[in-house]
């Protein structure tokens, strides 16, 4: 009887992978990461053949993240696969990425170049992405569950994230865990990784500070001045909705509520230092309570999920005229239907900041706004006090976020509340389907984009 070959395939954990030396970054013990996986700190594992890389994971369950990358035979990382947990015991593929380099001397992940990304939701639906240095083409594809979902495995079961064939053997493969490091490694160093995370608020109590001073990536400071009162926000319903005035058809309210009242709207300003002119508006408030803020969390609308969200990434408003508004979901209807009516009569479109505008059906108002740098899309952030209660909506016109504090601004002491609940000790189920069926069915997907690159495209 014949018997197969079964390939050693070496397991070493540790902080992470360092791409110019081509080598781990400071080794860590097993037992180290097996701590680390079920308190849900971050840590990462090399899979290594004969000394050569052959698979990498990034693990943070605090932040519901497991990527796993495959190395090319010049001990580059080539394809990615990220997953996000959001349910207990099963992961979600968000996305799958690969690179293909014109020469042994590409760097690795080039800026410019061959690259194909499919973005997944977890219905299925997806957005293959293929670029070059030519151009981009994006289309659209249906992904099967069972090439979209995976059972989250026990520490140290890796062949169930990636198996023989993936990382290019023949036959069965045993894991065999790396020597014990000598050394433990170096605390206190920047960790070489980290899981993608949404944007964060920065600065968003200081610009409703008089006096605060704010740096820009650009070297420019900005000097944060009075805040404006545009007026009380009429909420007879208590659900918000911030969109772009003269586009509310297509917006609807946050799926966090207030109790019915009048708000102040306050209109964050600020003017660069060495100009005697004003500068572009930074952001707007409606205040619910006059309490500290202890904390912020992103507005969503009903089926959005932050976990989906990559790097920086955020969900926001649509502005294509502008400016901003506050209303109550309740006067969305009359109000866009208003606003068509005068403009159709003006025969131009109505400048809806030199008041407040009313819908007298509904009883409701709209406050208007110039949105920072003019079009885009921005992010509403929601404050609540130690106590859990609303402060505030802001919507953050993005020119200061980046920005940083100087003297004499307060430090902001209240933090961004995380999007992910931290899951570890969760039921593990079968993987639907082999990790190999899943990479067969990617590179299926790649070979129809590349296709339909090639076909003539009229313009």
């Amino acid at each position: 009887m014949m018997t197969e070959n079964v390939s050693t395939v070496d397991v070493t954990y540790c902080e992470g992978w360092d791409p110019q030396i081509r080598a781990v970054i400071a080794p860590i013990s097993e037992t180290e990461a097996r701590g680390r996986d079920a308190s849900g700190e971050q840590y990462a594992v090399l899979l290594s053949v004969q000394g050569r890389p052959k698979a990498l994971f990034q693990v943070d369950w605090g932040h519901g993240h497991l990527g796993l990358f495959l190395f090319d035979e010049c001990e580059r990382r080539n394809r990615e696969w990220e997953y996000r947990q959001l349910e207990p015991g099963r992961l979600h593929l968000m996305r799958y990425q690969e690179w293909r380099h014109a020469s042994d001397a590409d760097v690795e992940f080039p800026e410019r170049g061959w690259c194909f990304t499919m973005t997944i939701d977890p219905d299925g639906r997806a957005r293959p992405a293929l670029s070059d240095v030519g151009g981009s083409l994006h289309t659209s594809a249906s992904v099967p569950v069972e090439h979209r979902s995976v059972a989250k495995a026990e520490f140290g079961a890796w062949t169930a994230y990636v198996d023989a064939r993936m990382l290019g053997l023949s036959g069965p493969i045993t894991l065999v865990p790396a020597q014990e490091p000598v050394e433990a490694p170096v605390s206190g160093t920047t960790p070489p990784w980290s899981a993608p995370l949404p944007m964060r608020p920065r600065n968003l109590e200081a610009l409703f500070t008089p006096g605060s001073r704010l740096v820009s990536d650009d070297g420019r400071v900005a000097l944060i001045t009075e805040p404006s009162h545009a007026g009380w926000l009429h909420l007879p319903t208590g659900s918000l909705i911030a969109a772009d005035p003269y586009v509310l058809g297509d917006s609807g309210p946050f799926t966090v509520t207030v109790a019915p009242g009048d708000y102040a709207v306050l209109i964050a300003s600020m003017r660069w230092e060495g100009t005697n002119w004003e500068g572009e508006t930074p952001a707007a408030m409606v205040r619910i309570l006059d309490k500290p803020t202890a904390s912020w969390e992103l507005a969503l609308l009903p089926g959005q999920d932050v976990r989906l969200l990559d790097a920086d990434e955020f969900f926001g408003f649509g502005v294509d005229a502008g400016m901003g508004c506050f209303l109550d979901a309740s006067g969305r209807d009359e109000f866009e239907k208003l606003i068509e009516e005068w403009e159709e009569e003006s025969d131009q479109e109505v400048d809806l900041l030199a008041s407040e505008v009313h819908a007298p059906q509904t009883g409701t108002n709209l406050i208007a706004y110039q949105s920072g740098l003019g079009d885009g899309s921005y992010p509403v952030w929601i404050g609540r006090n130690a106590d859990g209660e609303v402060t505030s909506f802001v919507a953050d016109m993005l020119i200061l976020n980046d920005a940083d504090a100087l003297p004499p601004t307060m430090p902001s002491t209240a933090v961004c509340l995380p999007p992910f609940t931290p899951v570890t000790d969760d039921h593990r189920e079968a993987p639907f389907t082999s990790p190999s069926a899943t990479a067969d069915f990617m590179a299926a997907q790649i070979s129809s984009v590349v296709d339909l690159w090639a076909e003539p495209r009229h313009f």
